[in-house]
């Protein structure tokens, strides 16, 4: 009797945890292209424990001169920008500003706190994805978002800041994959 509850408790904590968490897919890799101001640039983001982690990596070459890569990794309410250049790591953290941004069923109060509006649904790689716009503050203006979301993963993102308008879209995704743990790294 005391296993079948204690299984049953855990199964119950293991639930939860995976409710709580930011997406409806365990793990993922993404490929993404941005648009911004006529140029193009890739990156890839990688995702593990249902978005609880979180690490998008983009490397700069700059001929002749400078090549590097860098990581924004989120786990929570922390964020971190590590920088690797020849080798070397360089680490700066600071407070994730949207940790309770989620398009799984978001709450009353999410919806009011980024103004967030069901706008439909539409194809998107595929896949049937819910689109949601909403607002969130940088340098005090406001910079509108509109993502076209599968289980909660953003396949498609416009963001408009003010005449600018740039646009990631996703061009491979690999869902449920093995994800390396080291791009999660945020040691110096």
């Amino acid at each position: 009797m005391k296993r079948i509850i204690t299984t049953a408790l855990l199964l119950m904590i293991a639930l939860g945890a995976m409710a709580q968490g930011k997406y409806a897919v365990k793990s993922g890799i993404l490929k993404t292209k941005t648009v911004a101001g006529g140029h193009e640039t890739f990156a890839t983001q990688y995702f593990d424990d249902y978005g609880r982690k979180e690490s998008v990596k983009q490397k700069m070459d700059i001929p002749g001169m400078v090549s590097y890569d860098y990581y924004t990794v989120t786990k929570g309410d922390k964020a971190w920008m590590v920088t690797v250049t020849d080798g070397k790591r360089s680490v700066k953290a600071f407070d994730n500003p949207t940790p309770d941004l989620t398009f799984l069923k978001p709450s009353k109060e999410i919806m009011e706190k980024y103004k967030m509006q069901y706008l439909g649904e539409e194809k998107v790689m595929g896949k049937t994805c819910k689109i949601y716009s909403y607002e969130i503050k940088q340098n005090r203006k406001p910079v509108l978002w509109t993502v076209s979301v599968y289980k909660g993963v953003p396949l498609k993102t416009i963001i408009k800041s003010g005449k600018k308008t740039s646009t990631i879209t996703v061009t491979e995704f690999k869902e449920n994959a093995s994800v390396p743990q080291n791009v999660f790294n945020t040691s110096k």
